[in-house]
């Protein structure tokens, strides 16, 4: 059993029923299945074997999702890879998995023209019209293949995806997710939110995300459900899908809740919406109120991770006391909280005390690719160290209350600070600087940068520029804010003391940030 086959079972037993809506195109089961085939034996006819790597960098396409299945049928590894990452950043991903292809989109034809000559690959596929010369248009790629079922390559413990994720030091980290892994996870998934076969989703996050992936495309296929697929998210455009199609399942990150929120949706007809579910931060109370009342059903708070997805989950609508919490645990997870610096799974926190949030469910992945040490260090006997903070109430419901170390989560995205504050140290005018998120209506966290500066004439301008135009930093991690401070309080062994700094930024502040 592997991933891939749960599609061939689904066109199996819904040859006629829609898969897949994109852009007014629907695909059946049985021909989305035909064109998954097709792909997984082109990328066969062009040398990838089972294990290969295929890196993947590109808006969320039908293409893209088909070439996924075809590739876990034949038992390679697809490598879903942050398209609003740095030139620099990309081709390290690509070349620390060792991909032997690159599919790749129009939009990112020219970022991946950059880094080719120093990538070493059997070829590059376009899903598109720009042809760059380097690469193969898709649907030319795949036109003298077989829609034929390929040989299964790929068994229940080998390893389905590679997902990127940044790590401590700033350096993404490739997380081994195997398919065992992955189909009990969507199985968790399908079961704790209540999916049904009738069900009508839309992707409208990037699917180098574990949570889109997770959350709707594995168990949507695997139950024959239908889901509709848009490049990225608009308020409108998802407003209207919910009234053309009747959409009956939303998954929003708080971004994109707090944007839907602030808008006038009494001019649709939503009637159709029964479940959202969302995760990744919290929301504040008057936009969990405003959202619970857009479904009829159920509106669950998810908390999880790309290392041990869904970990825990609560329904509002069923716990309106319990705002702010993530809930209990999944079936088949255990959880469990130890002292902030425990090593050892039964170093147990206090009753009462804030802890590190540690879980072990068969859905945690395998470990880190090419990093023994460092998996070592978060797996024990099983259980993930998250490194998150939480702490239970009286009914064992857990509150995350951000990392134990630290990290900025703002829009969804994950970004740790010294990958920005590098960036900052290399400008001759700052003398130190620190990065932290400051709390922000729209965003959850706004990246906002402290600088001490050597040139009294430095300024914000000058500092957006630079981070602008360099190429070790995404556009989305760039600070939106810059405070200019006498010094950046530390501890005794220099360490940032960013709790102090926050709180004398925010004192700085004249309004809320938006």
């Amino acid at each position: 059993m592997n991933i891939g086959h749960q599609l061939s079972q689904s066109a199996a037993r819904w040859p006629d029923k829609t898969a897949i809506l994109f852009e007014g195109k629907s695909y059946s089961y049985a021909a989305f299945n035909a064109l998954a085939n097709r792909a997984a034996n082109a990328f066969a006819a062009k040398g990838i074997r089972p294990g290969d790597r295929v890196a993947f960098l590109t808006w969320n396409l039908p293409e893209q999702v088909a070439s996924f299945y075809g590739l876990l049928k034949m038992g390679a590894v697809p490598v879903p890879v942050n398209y609003r990452l740095a030139s620099n950043e990309l081709k390290f991903i690509i070349q620390n998995a060792e991909a032997r292809m690159v599919v790749f989109d129009d939009d990112l034809a020219d970022r991946v023209a950059q880094i080719v000559p120093d990538l070493d690959v059997l070829g590059y596929v376009n899903i598109g019209t720009a042809r760059p010369g380097f690469a193969t248009e898709f649907h030319e790629f795949i036109a003298p293949a077989a829609d034929r079922e390929p040989p299964t390559g790929a068994g229940w413990d080998d390893i389905a995806f590679i997902m990127y994720t940044s790590g401590t030091t700033g350096l993404p980290k490739g997380v081994l997710r195997s398919h065992r892994a992955e189909i009990i996870g969507a199985m968790m998934t399908a079961q704790e939110i209540g999916f049904r076969h009738t069900d009508i989703c839309i992707h409208n996050k990037p699917l180098f995300h574990i949570a889109q992936l997770q959350l709707q495309v594995l168990p949507f296929i695997m139950l024959g459900a239908t889901a509709i697929i848009t490049r990225g998210f608009d308020v409108d455009e998802t407003m209207n899908h919910v009234v053309d199609h009747r959409v009956s399942v939303l998954h929003g990150v708080p971004t994109q809740l707090v944007m839907m929120m602030q808008q006038d949706l009494s001019k649709y007809d939503l009637t159709s919406m029964r479940t959202g579910f969302f995760g990744g931060q919290n929301l504040n109370d008057e936009t969990t109120r405003a959202a619970m009342a857009l479904f009829s059903d159920r509106f669950l708070n998810l908390f999880g991770m790309t290392e041990a997805l869904t970990c825990t989950g609560i329904d509002y609508k069923q716990r309106p006391d319990r705002l702010g919490s993530v809930g209990h645990e999944l079936a088949s997870v255990q959880m469990r909280l130890v002292k902030p610096d425990a090593t050892d799974p039964r170093d147990i926190a206090a009753p009462g005390q804030i802890g590190q949030v540690i879980a072990k469910s068969p859905a945690v992945m395998d470990g880190y690719l090419g990093l023994p040490e460092k998996t070592a260090q978060v797996l024990k006997d099983g259980w993930y160290f998250t490194g998150d903070a939480g702490s239970l109430d009286d009914t064992g419901a857990l509150y995350v209350h951000g990392r134990i170390d630290y990290t900025i989560k703002s829009g969804g995205e994950n970004i740790h600070p010294s990958e920005v504050e590098n960036v900052l140290f290399r400008h001759p005018a700052i003398r130190d600087a620190a990065v932290i998120g400051l709390p922000s209506a729209k965003w959850g966290d706004m990246v906002c940068a402290a600088i001490v500066a050597k040139d009294p004439g430095l300024t914000a301008e000058a500092l957006d520029r630079w981070c602008r135009e360099s190429p070790d930093l995404a556009d989305f991690k760039r600070p939106r804010r810059y405070f200019f401070v006498p010094d950046i309080p530390s501890n005794s062994t220099g360490k940032v003391e960013r709790n102090k700094l926050k709180a004398h930024l925010l004192d700085a502040l004249d309004a809320p940030l938006d």
